[in-house]
């Protein structure tokens, strides 16, 4: 199973974060690059505006505005805020963190579907979702929730926030992440259940493959 530019199914994955410091950015990054050409890497993280783009190495565009400058959500006015990349482009949805409230409901919903339509598929680096970024979330085929495994129960409450917004539990993969050198030391992660590294994209692949499989072709109005 694979998605690209090139393939008819339109593959659309959320990366949420179980708290700060997840190492959400990361895994958007490793998954986008992994599913190659035909991706739009959408960064939705509000309150860590530019970070993809600096991930990237890409250089600052001094005015950009993002989604806030646009009149309209649609496929021509969402390229004309594309930067081309290897894996396919890059949409940041507020450059400008001071102008986030600006975004209107159904902005950043609108335009991973038109990117997602356009190249293939769509990978969201939602950070901890909030306003209009939630409802992106809501409509992705599959949500990565990222985490350090010995944060338990941060998780187990991120999945709780998860359905309130109608995710269904089918929909999430959970990728529980090894803790820093000094958490070990102190005992604090959970002896059982295997760690995810979120710089292996095949690893995540696989979960997200696994997934779509369980959940099958979702039907979007």
């Amino acid at each position: 199973m694979g998605w690209g530019g090139d393939v008819g199914a339109r593959l659309v994955v959320a990366v949420v974060a179980a708290h700060g410091g997840a190492g959400v950015t990361t895994a958007a990054v490793t998954l986008a690059e992994t599913l190659g050409r035909g991706v739009c890497l959408v960064d939705a993280d509000l309150g860590g505006s530019g970070d993809v783009a600096r991930a990237l190495e890409l250089p600052e565009r001094p005015g950009d505005v993002g989604l806030a400058g646009l009149r309209e959500i649609d496929g021509p006015a969402v390229g004309s805020l594309l930067r081309r990349t290897a894996f396919g482009a890059l949409l940041a949805v507020s450059p400008r963190a001071d102008l986030a409230w600006l975004l209107r409901d159904g902005a950043v919903r609108e335009a991973v579907r038109e990117a997602a339509r356009d190249l293939g598929a769509a990978v969201i680096d939602a950070g901890r979702p909030v306003g209009p970024v939630v409802e992106a979330v809501a409509d992705a085929d599959v949500v990565l929730l990222v985490g350090h495994a010995h944060r338990y129960e941060r998780l187990a409450d991120a999945r709780v926030r998860l359905a309130r917004i109608g995710v269904e539990d089918v929909r999430i993969v959970e990728v529980p992440t090894a803790a820093g050198l000094v958490e070990r030391a102190i005992g604090r992660v959970r002896s059982a259940g295997a760690t995810v590294d979120v710089t292996d994209g095949e690893a995540l692949m696989v979960l997200v493959e696994g997934r779509m499989a369980a959940v099958g072709p979702r039907g979007r109005p």
